[in-house]
């Protein structure tokens, strides 16, 4: 990887004369940002672009060459390669379009480049994007024209599944004050993916910030462990969401769309920062570049008066505190100027004072004097002298922030040419809305205050209690006694159930369980009971279950004449208790999932679920139940007890074993799962089983 980024010699294949050739402008971006490696260029035919000559081929080019970019019709494409593994190239990046995300010819030619790649050990990027850029060394490989002076170099590196949003993060975040270390277009990712490039920017010195544009996540799981084991900071804009996106990713970078949920919950366990748009990716590293914030007291120090009520209602909406100032602290400030200006509040008003210097002196004298653990610093001004004194301001301001080990958040408004001014003259990052400037800080405080939660994923153990075994032998939907069974070994309570073949013994089977009782068909082809009459409930006594027993082995062979019958479940019925659900799926990104949600309307309706990756901490599963906005209800309201959450608590960190020591299990749903006020009782169960998980 570091001969992609830090090449000696770099081959640009695909060169010509022709001004509208695409790998010339390759070169010129080289040139033009001070690569200072050696430059070749390859063509059909010999000829010279802005001072380098082109050589006719692969086979011309001189021995050591570190990396080759490859901008050609696709089909030419695996045969270049295989001339550069020839050379002794074992380096690419394929910018090249026309493969996977384009048509089924295409993803056989893509097949046949990671054949040639293998074979030669090549290690490339793309194929299907606009390459890379590491304003360390001046290397700059997009095929578009790119304007140095635009680009600043900062401590923000760019991954991005699209060409397009690498090159606007790059332009982004270089006008909005932090800037870009490196940047890459991973497109494809047919061979380097994700995982490959966030492992060594977390280890690359130039790079203190990782921001990730995606449109698909193949190794989630892999990629959440590096992100959570880092001390970088790491900014995700995930995309790719909905249906209508969903098709044009995959036609773009052959992306296919993840459940965005489970995304969700485990960036949010992996400490990473989630962004909702390129500005908010942007303003999010535009925080995470100040110093950290430690805490959750803020002051805010505003020239407006209207600004500062504002600034009041996104600080309290992140979760943030204003801190008291007290009549000490403000009797040290109003010796600074005249003692009616400011009234004792935080925010601070500041607007009837026009000397911009008192400004970075009150910025001071809150920092050292109340400690708190970020100020927002709220700037609206002119054109003209105030433009002048506000810049300088903003950099006053920054070395305050960096000396003290403080961070400020200056948001500015003004005409825009003044914002555009205070950005290109100033280091300082600039914010334009203050609800981004507080979310910034938020998502710096929460790194810091809340830190990653994700247990690394333990293999499954070699060898298991036989019941479990054989309940998981063959693949397809378990019957629910069998569902139930496998929950017991690992300590989940379960409703207490009999199995039987006939009436006599239903009838022996309630009279030892106790009235009322449920019966349930059960069948290995039938997944769900209830669509073919299969489930009884409340049967009150013996009588009862004679008729209930006949009724229901009648409706099953009428409505299901096809499936196998097994046995009847005969199971305890429960008057009392809050029904939760309890489950879990094997992503395909991002491995064992466990879910929690309320029963009824709250999960059926409005979808009220917590995801988080498996293993669970207690913590992570405490968490889980407060995450769903019906949890309340637990605690018991109108006159109704609570139920027991430390109950539930064991039962998620069970369910959690289970997942991990039963790979076979693809998915798993406990519902309901009635809680009380002591203890919880799981009633019904599907668990569809996989096995092919399990051998490989």
């Amino acid at each position: 990887m570091n001969k992609i980024f830090y090449p000696d010699r770099v081959a640009v294949i695909g060169v010509s004369e022709r001004p509208d050739n695409l790998a010339a402008n390759i070169v010129k971006n080289l040139l033009e940002f001070g690569y200072s490696g050696e430059i070749y260029a390859v063509g059909l035919e010999k000829g010279e672009v802005y001072g380098v000559p082109v050589l006719a081929s692969v086979e011309s080019l001189p021995e050591g060459i570190d990396l080759a970019v490859i901008l050609t019709p696709a089909a030419t494409v695996p045969g270049l390669l295989d001339a550069c593994g020839e050379k002794g190239i074992r380096h690419a990046v394929i910018e090249s379009g026309g493969f996977s995300e384009f048509s089924p010819a295409g993803r056989a030619l893509e097949e046949r480049v990671r054949a040639v790649a293998r074979r030669w050990g090549i290690r490339f990027v793309g194929p299907n994007c606009i390459s890379v850029v590491n304003m360390d060394n001046g290397l700059c490989l997009p095929f578009v024209n790119l304007d140095p002076d635009a680009v600043k170099r900062g401590p923000v590196s760019v991954l991005a599944q699209s060409g397009g949003v690498s090159i606007t993060y790059m332009l982004l975040l270089s006008e909005a004050g932090p800037g870009v270390n490196k940047v890459v277009s991973i497109g494809n990712k047919a061979d380097l993916d994700e995982v490959d490039y966030l492992d060594f920017l977390l280890r690359d010195p130039g790079t203190e910030i990782v921001c990730l544009y995606l449109e698909s996540i193949e190794e989630g799981r892999r990629l959440m462990e590096l992100a959570a084991s880092s001390s970088k900071p790491v900014v995700v804009h995930k995309a790719n969401v909905g249906q209508a996106s969903a098709r044009i990713a995959f036609s773009h970078t052959a992306a296919r769309a993840n459940d965005d949920r489970v995304v969700g919950a485990a960036l949010r366990q992996a400490g990473v920062a989630r962004a909702a748009s390129f500005d908010d990716a942007v303003a999010l590293a535009q925080g995470l570049a100040l110093p950290p914030v430690r805490g959750h007291d803020v002051v805010v120090i505003s020239r407006s008066g209207g600004h500062a009520v504002v600034a009041a209602d996104a600080v309290e909406a992140n979760g943030f505190r204003l801190l008291p100032m007290p009549e000490d602290f403000l009797s040290n400030v109003r010796n600074l100027f005249r003692a009616d200006v400011i009234a004792p509040t935080n925010p601070l008003d500041l607007g009837v004072i026009f000397d911009f210097d008192l400004y970075a002196r009150i910025v001071e004298e809150c920092i050292r004097g109340l400690d708190p653990d970020a100020l927002l610093l709220v700037h609206t001004y002119s054109a003209g002298a105030e433009g002048e004194m506000s810049r300088h301001l903003a950099r006053r301001v920054g070395q305050l922030s960096h000396r003290l080990d403080k961070p400020v958040a200056l948001c500015a408004f003004a005409q825009r040419e003044e914002i555009e001014l205070l950005k290109q003259e100033t280091d300082v990052p600039v914010f334009t809305e203050i609800e981004a400037a507080v979310r910034a800080l938020a998502a710096s405080r929460d790194r810091h205050v809340r830190p990653a939660r994700l247990l690394p994923l333990p293999s499954a153990p070699d060898r298991r209690p036989h019941e479990i075994e054989g309940l998981l032998a063959r693949d397809g939907v378990l019957t629910t006694d069998a569902a139930l069974g496998l929950c017991v070994p690992f300590g989940i309570p379960v409703a207490e159930w009999a199995v039987v073949e006939s009436l006599e013994a239903a009838l022996v089977a309630g009279g030892a369980i106790g009235y009322p009782v449920a019966l349930k068909a059960l069948s290995p082809d039938i997944s769900h009971k209830s669509d073919v009459g299969g489930v009884v409930l409340n049967v009150e006594g013996a009588q009862a279950l004679r008729a209930e027993y006949v009724a229901l082995e009648k409706r099953v062979r009428e409505q299901a004449p096809a499936a196998r019958l097994t046995g009847v479940m005969v199971q305890q019925m429960y008057s009392t208790g809050r029904e939760v659900i309890l489950g879990g799926k094997r992503d395909p990104a991002f491995g064992p999932m466990v879910m929690f949600g309320l029963g009824g309307v709250y999960v059926e309706v409005f979808g009220d679920v917590a995801f988080r990756l498996a293993p669970l901490t207690r913590a992570e599963a405490r968490r889980m139940i407060s995450e769903v906005h019906g949890s309340r209800l637990l605690e018991g309201v109108r006159g109704e007890p609570p139920a027991d959450v430390e109950a539930i608590v064991e039962a998620l960190l069970a369910l959690s074993r289970l997942l991990v020591e039963c790979p076979e299990v693809a998915e798993i749903d406990l519902n309901p799962v009635l809680a009380f006020e002591r203890g919880i009782a799981a009633v019904d169960a599907r668990v569809v089983v996989k096995r092919k998980r399990r051998e490989t």
